[in-house]
This record gives structure tokens, sequence and C-alpha cells, in this order.
């Protein structure tokens, strides 16, 4: 279990790195915009910086949301091994059988409770003395709030600026507001993003060195 659980740790802290990376970027294309606006930066300064901060952004979130499906896909691994084991060794009952390790998250409607059912389960039988563990719900919440706030900031406010051509300076304080209102989401959904996967990582551990307690020393 110890390598599964390490591989999902670090695919976690990989897909974190790349979400702060875009947060990062975000607000250096807010910065660029504002100092247009203002007229602290000259159109070419702006439109060299935007060709460069635009793709990058672009393609540091599609990178991220790579990670994020590899980090699934071992998850579910996990997962479904560690269910496997807690079957095989403990008396705890299981509210779920296999196959929901993975269509728990798409089936629409019970994937808003299955994955921290299914993981709430894992952890009660791999621990029985301690009935589980806060850390499941707690994820879960941190999860769904970050995909929330990230949605809410792509879909009310403003994602971009066009090329300059001197346009920029006809933009009104609202569509400038507008702008850091996006890059400020995008920051409150990476710090939610980050509890959760800290929360995820110390579940993941906790449960595989459980589970390696039952693993017989061999001579």
């Amino acid at each position: 279990m110890r390598g599964l659980a390490t591989a999902v740790v670090a695919l976690i802290a990989v897909a974190l790195v790349l979400e702060w990376a875009g947060v990062t970027v975000r607000w250096l294309g807010y910065r660029s915009v504002s100092g247009r606006y203002e007229g602290t930066v000259s159109s070419a300064e702006y439109n060299a910086t935007r060709d460069v901060l635009m793709p990058l952004e672009v393609g540091l979130w599609l990178l991220s949301l790579l990670v994020m499906l590899v980090v699934f896909i071992v998850l579910v691994g996990w997962m479904l091994r560690t269910q496997r084991n807690a079957r095989t060794v403990s008396p705890v009952s299981h509210h779920l059988s296999a196959p929901w390790a993975f269509w728990g998250w798409v089936v629409p409607v019970v994937s808003l409770w299955f994955p921290p059912l299914f993981l709430h389960d894992i952890a009660k039988a791999s621990n029985p003395q301690q009935r589980g563990t806060p850390l499941v719900p707690l994820w879960w919440i941190a999860w769904l709030t970050a995909w929330l706030t990230f949605w809410a900031g792509t879909v009310l406010t403003t994602s971009g600026i066009s090329d300059d051509h001197d346009t920029i300076q006809t933009l009104r304080d609202s569509e400038v507001d507008s702008l850091f209102t996006f890059s400020l989401l995008r920051t409150v959904a990476a710090l939610l993003f980050l509890a959760a996967g800290i929360l995820l990582s110390a579940t993941v551990l906790k449960i595989s060195r459980a589970q390696s307690h039952w693993t017989p020393a061999r001579s």
C-alpha cells in the first residue's frame, strides 16, 4: 500500500504546484491589465506581456487538470486495493461495493456523497477503534467548495482581455473590478484545493499506515 499511497500524495503535490503557478500568472495578468488601464504600462509592453501570459496560464490550467485526472486514476486504484484489504481482514461492513470506487465519482447526484462514503468505510474498517476519521468529511467539503468557487469565477466574472489596439482605454471600472474578482476567486479556489489536497493526502497516508500493520513481518 505504501507505494500507491506515495504515488497519490506525490501527484497531489504536483497538481497543487501547477494550480498555484496558474494563480501567480493570473495575478501577473491582472497587474498588466490594470497598469495598462491606468496608463502606467505602454501598449507594446501590455501586448508583449499578454502574448506570454495568456497561453502560459491556459497551459498551466490544462496541465493541472491532466494531473488531476492521473491523481483520480491512481486514487481509484488505491481505494480498490484498500477496500479489498479491509474486507479481507476487518469485520466492519461497507455501504458500497468495489465498482463504486470509480462510478461513485462520475454518476450524477450520487457523486455528491458516494466518494467520501466509500473512503469513510475504508477508514473505519482500517481502524475500527477510531470509527473513521474527521479528515474525510473535511476533505470533501473543501473539495466541493473549491470547484464551486472555481466555476463561479469562470461563469460570473470576466476571464480575459482582448488585444490592446487602444481598446483597453475604453474599459469601464466595473470591467477591471470584474477581472480582479475573477483573479480573487481563482485564488480562493486554489486555497480550498490546497486544503483538500492536504486533507486527502493525510487520509491516504493514515489508512495506508494502519493497513501496513496487518502485514506479518518476514523473517
